[in-house]
């Protein structure tokens, strides 16, 4: 049995020598030079040539381009611009925050959206509410709206009344959310 087992040890050790010996032969005989560069360009000329340009003025337009969308509030004019890739669409009157309590100016981003919001501290709706400011709860709304129904503020349309916020119009303030994204950039200037 030790003899077998011996035998087979010795054929084992034998076959690895030999391979060991053999690959430097084996790497000899792979000639790089057989394989030359012109056989590289003979594949790439055999591929179908691709060389045609599309004119882009032939092409039709894409429906679903992507529009960048801003909303500017311009504080000395008590007014709301919307743009489209840095094209004006819309412009409407707001009322944004009186004395002592006013808008802050600054760049900003539309955070949330709420077609209903509630305002615990003045105890009223802000329909079409669009959250700019996180930390002062400033926003953008339609005119605030009593429990009872009524609608504080359609006389006040470009002037400085709110808390803080921005109040647009019943109509406009509907268009604007429908409009804006969350994520719209918002710029409010003196």
């Amino acid at each position: 049995m030790f003899r077998i087992i011996l035998r087979d040890i010795l054929i084992l050790l034998a076959t690895v020598v030999l391979v060991v010996f053999s690959v430097p032969i084996w790497a000899r005989q792979i000639d790089e030079k057989s394989n030359q560069f012109d056989d590289y360009i003979r594949v790439i000329s055999a591929l179908p040539d691709n060389r045609e340009i599309a004119a882009t003025e032939n092409l039709p337009e894409n429906e679903d381009k992507t529009k960048i969308k801003k909303i500017i509030i311009d504080l000395s004019e008590q007014k709301m611009y919307l743009f489209e890739n840095n094209k004006q669409i819309k412009e409407t009157l707001v009322s944004t925050g009186k004395a002592g309590m006013w808008t802050p100016i600054g760049e900003y981003q539309v955070h949330d959206k709420n077609l209903r919001a509630w305002s615990k501290m003045a105890g009223l709706w802000m329909p079409y509410w669009m959250l700019i400011e996180p930390n002062k709860g400033i926003g953008i709304h339609e005119l605030p709206e009593w429990p009872g129904g009524y609608k504080e503020g359609a006389n006040h349309l470009g002037q400085p009344v709110s808390h803080g916020c921005i109040r647009l119009g019943v109509g406009a303030a509907e268009e604007v959310y429908n409009w804006v994204e969350i994520g719209t950039e918002v710029e409010i200037v003196e």
